[in-house]
Parts: structure tokens; sequence; C-alpha cells
């Protein structure tokens, strides 16, 4: 029976559905009317600019600069102001100085205005002056009911609406759409994209989401029809849930590729001074991208050929049985070589061949050829290219064949060797288009730079071309991870609520962190089902006494103090204490050591709890809360060298059952859980079950985080040795 366990939020359990659904922000993307608030005459002038991109770019409806001192720009009258005209434009621009636009955006929403375009930058990416500003934005369009793309937004463009507001050349109408926190990604997207066999179609960067959030952009765009893919390039997303939802609601509609900006520590940084988003763990959002099926990938210049290769190339086939994956040929053993490499780190198969389809390749290619996967042509091409696409032809037509990855010269051979050889490379272009029998195909090739005849006409018949093995690579490994999700990314369905705990647990959290103590986490764990190692808490000497009187040990010995989750850390735990001498000892040692760091006023005693016979494995279990993504649980191996070398899998709420199986399966030492070496398996039915009476505690105690650091895991039960947890709200 699948369990499941959501938190009590009632949008965690399912994805949230919008509100106007894509129609809410047409006024956005395809305006009837277009006003330009701060329009000038100079030319180097955002305000001249936008106008001028405007006609440039042939929007069909009426454009309305907008100043003060009234005139002509380009050949449009300028009204003075936005309450002038009987028919107010649908959307502005804004080109006024920050301090100015909550002002502006009100004066927008009393004259009927419906969306505005914010580019000023001096907001909450600037600190608490910039903040409370945008905090007035925010308001000004709530009340009015105007939608608000920004602040610090980099433009937007529809270039099948004519709709040009972000400088540079018109382009022409096309399929990728790019959302970008970065003017200068965009403008780097476009540029490669405007050269390619999708263009562009529409461009909008996000900003500071004051209003117009991604998920918002996501779901107009699942709907915008000349829109075949979509690209983001996200720093810090503001609603990380909801952008979860708009991704699952997308589907297999689209393909939707993502780089995040902000995973290291100094990119942390640099995002929250950027666009003054909360950048957040990068694992988290790693983990929330898979969960809800969007393709990441690691670098800027994978974003655009992986977009295109999921548009254009037919779909990789989920075949389960073993043996299924990518066939890699090539014309050179070192690169394929090499291509096996990347795609053990991508998380690729190859394909193994059947015994048939390698005597098939043998015989084409000949003696000297490897048949085995990654094929090695070994030099068959060079006096006679079209031996490729017959290759491609027998291993696409081998039931294991997921995909192929041509590398190598093709492109080139005429170049390299005879010119003679031309004809029959543009003749086996038109046939390796062809030949991937419902399988998609990507090449790399050595003279990709020099975009030779037989390259631009794999590139028209939608073929991924890089010159980059990289690339090309990162290429296959979108196709495969886009047809192998798990269909149970953020499952609908949570268990319900079984009532109050059995005891109320005390409050003695520390009032400036928020830490609980350990004996106030033991309690309010206990109290819904997780199994804690028994133990006894002693505020003086005199109880320490008695307790080894009757139990002389052996004991774990601890400082009790709200304020001091890790007490290892600090050398605030002694183990294997025996004895009324080793306890008291061991207690001083274990105060003294917790007051150096937090004052003896807050230490309130000592825990003494069992020694344990040694698990098969400790576990570390933690659940918090994210503040973009919601709550989020961690599995992985513990004791105190879990963050010296971590090993762990992250899953967002709701949790179940099937979801905490793949969990384990992606832990690296995976095997100690599950018999190693004649130790038997722990006893995963006990593990799920304390997963789901965790889940509850944090439930009903209002955490921001709880973590069980180590849950010893035998082949009978499971328990937790340590237990922390933090209320949620504390600075």
């Amino acid at each position: 029976m699948t369990r499941a366990w959501s938190t009590r939020e009632s949008h965690y359990g399912r994805p949230p559905q919008p509100v106007n659904g894509e129609q809410a922000l047409r006024p956005i993307f395809e305006p009837r009317s277009v006003g330009v608030i701060g329009a000038s005459a100079n030319p180097r002038k955002r305000g001249h600019q936008v106008v001028a991109a405007l006609l440039e770019a042939g929007f069909a409806g009426p454009i309305i600069p907008v100043n003060p001192r009234g005139g002509e720009i380009l050949g449009i009258p300028v009204v003075e102001s936005i309450a002038e005209p009987a028919d107010p434009p649908e959307l502005v621009y804004v080109a006024t100085p920050a301090a100015t636009v909550p002002g502006v955006v009100r004066d927008c929403g009393e004259a009927g205005v419906r969306a505005a375009i914010v580019p000023a930058v001096g907001f909450k990416e600037s600190g608490p002056e910039g903040e409370e500003l945008e905090r007035a934005l925010g308001e000004a369009a709530r009340e009015f009911g105007i939608r608000v793309v920004g602040p610090n937004t980099s433009g937007l463009l529809n270039t099948h609406a004519g709709l040009h507001m972000v400088g540079g050349e018109p382009l022409a109408p096309g399929g990728l759409a790019i959302v970008s926190q970065s003017g200068n990604v965009a403008l780097d997207l476009m540029t490669s994209a405007a050269r390619g066999p999708l263009g562009v179609s529409i461009y909008v960067g996000p900003g500071n989401e004051c209003d117009v959030r991604f998920d918002e952009i996501i779901d107009f765009l699942a709907h915008h029809e000349p829109t075949k893919a979509i690209v983001m390039y996200v720093e810090g997303v503001r609603d990380g849930r909801s952008l979860c939802g708009a991704a699952m609601r997308l589907g297999r509609k689209k393909p939707l590729v993502v780089l995040k900006g902000g995973r290291s520590e100094a990119g942390t940084s640099a995002a929250k001074s950027h666009t003054g988003a909360i950048a957040g763990p990068y694992r988290v959002f790693r983990t929330a991208a898979w969960q809800s099926e969007m393709i990441e990938v690691d670098r800027s210049d994978e974003l655009l050929p992986v977009a295109e290769a999921l548009a254009l190339q037919p779909a990789t086939p989920r075949r389960d049985e073993s043996g299924a994956g990518f066939v890699v040929i090539s014309d050179g053993g070192g690169h394929g070589t090499i291509a096996a490499d990347r795609f053990a780190s991508l998380g690729i198969d190859l394909a193994r061949l059947s015994p048939k389809t390698q005597g098939a390749l043998e015989d084409l290619l000949g003696p000297a050829s490897s048949a085995s996967n990654p094929v090695d042509a070994a030099g068959a091409p060079d006096a006679a290219p079209s031996v490729l696409a017959r290759a491609v032809k027998i291993a696409s037509s081998d039931p294991a064949c997921c995909g192929i990855l041509l590398i190598g010269l093709f492109g080139g051979y005429a170049i390299r060797f005879s010119s003679s050889l031309e004809a029959e490379e543009l003749q086996t272009a038109e046939d390796l288009a062809a030949a991937a029998t419902g399988v998609p195909l990507v090449v790399h090739s050595l003279y990709a730079h020099r975009r030779p005849e037989a390259l631009e006409r794999l590139r028209s018949a939608g073929v991924p071309v890089s010159g980059s093995l990289e690339i090309a690579a990162a290429c296959c490994a979108g196709l495969w991870r886009y047809s192998r999700y798990d269909g149970f990314a953020l499952a609908e369905e949570g268990l319900k609520r079984r009532g109050p705990p059995s005891a109320k647990p005390r409050h003695d959290a520390d009032p400036r962190s928020g830490w609980m103590s350990e004996s106030e986490t033991r309690e309010l764990v206990t109290a819904h089902g997780v199994p804690v190692v028994p133990g006894v808490s002693c505020r003086d000497e005199s109880e320490i006494r008695q307790l080894v009187a009757h139990r002389p040990g052996p004991w774990a010995v601890k400082a009790v103090a709200a304020p001091l989750p890790h007490k290892t850390d600090v050398g605030a735990v002694r183990l294997g204490v025996t004895g009324e001498a080793g306890a008291l000892e061991a207690a001083e040692a274990c105060r003294t050591a917790a007051a150096r760091h937090v004052g003896a006023s807050a230490v309130t005693g000592v825990l003494f709890t069992q020694m344990l016979p040694p698990p098969i494995a400790e576990l570390l279990i933690d659940i918090r809360r994210d503040e973009s993504f919601g709550t989020v649980l961690t599995i992985g191996f513990g004791g105190v060298l879990a963050e010296l070398d971590p090993d762990l899998a992250l899953r967002l709420a709701p949790f179940h059952h099937t979801q905490l199986d793949a969990m384990i399966g992606e832990l690296k030492k995976r095997a100690l859980l599950q018999g190693y070496r004649g130790d038997p398996p722990i006893d995963f039915t006990a593990l799920w079950s304390l997963v789901d009476s965790l889940g509850r505690a944090f439930d009903a105690g209002e955490l921001d985080e709880i973590e069980l650091n180590p849950v010893f895991c035998y082949a009978d039960g499971v328990i937790a040795v340590d237990a922390v947890a933090r209320r949620r709200g504390a600075d």
C-alpha cells in the first residue's frame, strides 16, 4: 500500500492551478495598444529606443508616447499624461526612474491601463529602501489590478505581435520562448536562436517578480501556439512551488529547459545582489526541477541546443528492458571513448546491441571496425561517407536503440580528403536525416564551425549539429531524461491527519534561533510515533547519582541546550560512559563544553541515553521548509561524517512510499542498506514508518526544520539516536 504525507499547506499536495489561465497575461504579450511613459526625443534614451523598436518591428496597434513636455517623437504625437487618451493603452513601458514608478503605476491603473513593463533598477535588489519601493509598487499594482513585469526587467519581445521592447534589430517570428533574469544571457540566446532552426517567439525578463511570476509566464507559453520550446535562466524564484505546478501543467506539450544561476556560494551572493530574489540552496532547486519535469542543463551554451533537440527530434522511446540506451557511432575510437565517459556522467545508458546488429555493422564497416557500442567505423567513411547513413539505419532498427549520437568528421570528408566526396556527403546528409527510424539523432562534427553544406542540410532537416562533443552529449541527455520521468513527481494525495499528539511538548526553544532542546524535540517526535533511543534528563549531580545507582551504563551523555543543535561539534557529547565517577565527569565535561559556546545559563541539564549495538547503517533524515519550494525531505547517510561526505537524496512534499524507495536508490552507498557482504538488509518498512511519523511531528510542531541524525538501522527496526528541531518564524 502506498503511504504518503503532505504538509499542512493545502497547495503543497497538488500543483496550484492558474487563476485566470493564459488570458491573464494576454495584455502583456499581445496588447492591442502600447504606451511609452517617459518617451523621449533623445535617441540615447530608452524612452526613445522603445518607440523606435516598436515602429521598426511593425507593431500594428496604436503607439502612444507620454511625456509632460508633449511634442512629437518619430512622427507620433506625444500626450502629456496617461490620463489624456480617451482609449488608454493596454500595455505601458515605464521608462522613468525607480522612485517615480509606484506613482506612475497608480496613475496608469486609474486611467484604465491593464499592464506595465518596469525596467528600472533600484528596487529590492538594492537594499532596504529599494525593498520598500518595491512593496509600494506591488501595492499599487494590486489595488488597480494592473499586471506588472519587473521591476529590474530587461524587457519584452513577441515576434509574432511586432512587440519589441528589448532593443536591437527586429527578429523574424520563430518558435523558441526565452525567459531570463539576465538581459545579457537573453541577448546571447536570442542572437544564437535567430540563426537557428527554431527562431525566437517570445522573450520576457521576469526581473524581481514583483507581480508577474515565472509560473504565470509558463502557463501563458503553454498555450502560445507558435512557441515550440521554452528556455529559462533562473537566479532566484519567489514562489518555487507555483513554478513547479506550471512546469507540471506544461508536461510533455512543450519542453522546458532551465539553467540555474546561483548554484555556488559565490553565485548565490551574486544572484541576491542582481535580482533581489532568494536563490536558495541549489540542491533543492535541482530536486524541484527534476520532480516537475524540467530539463536542467549545466552550462549556458547547452540551453539552446538542448531545447532545439527536444523540439525538433522525435521522443526517445521508453524501453525499460535491460540493455536499452543510446548508440554511439564514431569514425575514431578516441571520440567514442570520450562520449561513453560523458554519457556515464550524465546518466545515459549505452544500448547493448544484439549479435545480429553487430554482425550487420561489421559486414558494413569492415574487419578493422568495432561493432560493440560505441561503434568504431575505423576509417570506413573516409572513402565512402555513405556508410554512416547505412550504419545509423542498422543501429536504429535494433530493439535496444533509444537514440543515436554520430560523432567525428561528417561534413568534412570532402574538405579533408577529396572534393570528389562532396556529392556523396550531401546525399548522405539527406539519407542520415531519414535513417534514424523512430529514434532521435544528434550529430557532432569537427567541421561544424565551417558550416559546410552537408551539415546545413542536416540542420534544415531538424537534426542537431554541434562542434562540441560535450554539447552533443547534453542534447542526448535532454532527450533521454525527457522520456524518463517517473510520473509520480509531485503527488496529489496525502495522508489524512491522525489527530492531536498524545503529549503536549514544552516550549523551551531558544527565542532567537528557534532551536528546541533535544529533550523537547524528543517529546515531540515520540508523541507522533517516532522511535527514539530511551533517555533520562538529569539536572544536577544527585539525579545523576540516583540514575547510575540503578543503571550503571554504558551511556551516551549529552548537554541539553536549546541553541546548540550540533553538540558533537563542540565536544558536548561523551560515549560509553559507565559508573558514578564516569557519569559525573562526563556530565561536567559536556556542560562545560556547551557553556563555552552558548553560555552557562542556556545549559539546562544533561541527557543520558542508552548505548546501542552497532547498526547496519546510520542514516540522516531531515524535513525542512524551503522559503521558495516549500517542504523538503532529505534522506542520506548520517553520523558525524554526514557533512564531510554528503550522500543524500531529496524530494519535495508530499512524500510517499514509491518516492522513498527511489530516494534510497539514488544513494551512492545504498548497497550498505540492501544487504552487503553478508549483512542483512535494513528494515525498510520500519524506515518508511519513521519518515511518515516524522512528517506528522513536523506538521504538528509548526517547525522550520527537524532532523534525526543518526538513525540507527537494523534488520528488525530503526531508532533515532539524536533529534533537533527549529520552530517556524525564528530569526
